[in-house]
Parts: structure tokens; sequence; C-alpha cells
């Protein structure tokens, strides 16, 4: 588990910082403006996939600007949801298996400034765990709901560096959840690889995870734009963790897809 003081600090970074996923900048070079430089993209929509040892999640949801342009400063309504699935052994040795619910609705504001996106959410988190059988010493079960705050730098397309950056995190009170994320990359065209860092945990433990990312851009028609984006590297899980949603030792694997909707 980490300290108090540790998750003080990711819950300053995350404020200070501002999503959890870059909104405009959609690939490693956010190739938006190059794909029609007259078009404005009002909504984006994700899903993705998370596999570790013992677990997987996956996700999808959508971000819609006020304002009808993500590529401008301005409010945005983000809605996720995430399914996951996972097993572990108990102090006794008994084997459960259990399934988890989340739904978070939030609002935020963005900032793009030359070539960094600054985005900052606040709003509701849900969570519901259900354990077969039950596990009464499971910190993580049953509902709760509680407060969201998320936050995201990202360089965009107006960067000219050929470096790509991603400082990324959020925090729930929900059973205590959050995560962090860190990538550095290379822009090589419209694709963007490199390495990348994790911090995740709740109630129940925390894990960190060393890997690397790669990102290229899928277009799709004159309006839709796209972004894959893959990673993979070793997880270090809690030793004495029982009951974690994801937190053994072993390899991971990230995937996700990204649609920009123009007008």
């Amino acid at each position: 588990m980490v300290t108090d003081i540790l998750r003080g600090l990711i819950v300053a970074a995350v404020a200070s910082t501002g999503a959890v996923i870059s909104i405009p900048a959609l690939a490693g070079d956010g190739s938006l403006k190059d794909n029609n430089a007259e078009m404005t993209y009002p909504l984006v929509t994700v899903s993705g996939l998370d596999v570790t040892r013992n677990a997987y999640e996956s996700y999808s949801g959508i971000f819609y600007a006020f304002n009808r342009d993500l590529n401008r400063d301005g409010f945005v309504l983000r809605l996720l949801g995430t399914y996951g699935k996972y097993d572990y052994n108990d102090l006794l040795g008994g084997e459960h298996d259990a399934k988890y619910w989340q739904g978070d609705a939030m609002l935020g504001y963005q900032w793009v400034r030359g070539g960094v996106d600054i985005a900052v959410y606040l709003g509701a988190d849900y969570q519901h765990h259900k354990i077969k059988p039950d596990d009464p010493f499971n910190e993580l079960r049953g509902s709760e709901a509680g407060f969201k705050i998320a936050g995201d730098i990202t360089t965009n397309d107006e960067n000219t560096s050929p470096y790509y950056l991603q400082l990324a995190g959020s925090y729930s009170t929900a059973f205590e959840t959050y995560y962090g994320l860190g990538r550095v990359g290379y822009k090589f065209g419209r694709v963007a690889a490199g390495p990348e860092a994790w911090l995740l945990g709740d109630v129940t433990g925390d894990a960190q995870r060393l890997g690397a990312f790669l990102s290229f851009d899928v277009p799709l028609n004159k309006s839709m734009y796209g972004t894959l984006a893959i990673s993979s590297g070793y997880q270090f899980g809690d030793d004495d963790n029982y009951g974690g949603r994801n937190f053994d030792n072993g390899v991971y694997g990230t995937l996700e897809f990204r649609i920009a909707f123009g007008e």
C-alpha cells in the first residue's frame, strides 16, 4: 500500500495539471487540424481494453465540447463507463471471482496553449463490486459513490518539437481509487512511440507499471478521424494484496481506439 503522503502528492499533481484522456490531440502528432483545417470536432468517443494477470477491464466513453470545437478553449462534458473482472485468493487460500461496474459523469475545462493541451475535470463517480463467493473481509465490495477529479497535460498538433509528452491521472473517493500515467515519446510523422509508467491503486492495494506505447492515426473519412494506441510492459503489484482488482505481478497490455467526429 502506498503511503498517505504519496497519495496526497498524486492528488495534488492531478489537481494542478489538469483529464484521464487527452481530448484534442488524438494522435501522437495531433492530426485533427492536419486532416481538415476548416473542420471542427465537437465529439470524441473512446473505447479501450486493459489486461493483466488474473484481470481485465474494458471501458467506453464520450467527450463533448459545449463550444463544439475540441481544438479550442472551453467546457467539456465527459461520460465514462467501465466493466471488469478479476479473481484472487483470500488469506485462507479460498478462491474468489469478482466483477465490477464503474461510471463517472464529469464537467471540465480545457486550455489550448500553443503546443500543449491542459484539461481539468470534476464530477461524480460510482462503483459496484460483486464477489463470488462473498468475502466479508474484502474492503472492495458492494457499492460506493464519490467525488472524482481528473487531469491531463498533452502535447498537440501545434507542437513543432518531435517529442511527445502526456501526464495524466485521476482520483476518486469511491474506494480511494486512483491512477497516474506518464508517457514520453518521439514522433515519426503520424506515429508516436516511447516508454510509459503507471501508478494504480485503491483501498486494497497498489501497483506500478513500466512499459512502452505506440500510437498512430487511422483516417476514416472526411469528417471522422481516429487514433489507435497500444502499450505493454510489466506490472509490479502488492505481494500481500488480497482482494485487489488487478494488482498481481505480471505482464500487462492495453488497447485504445478514439474517434473524432467533425462537422
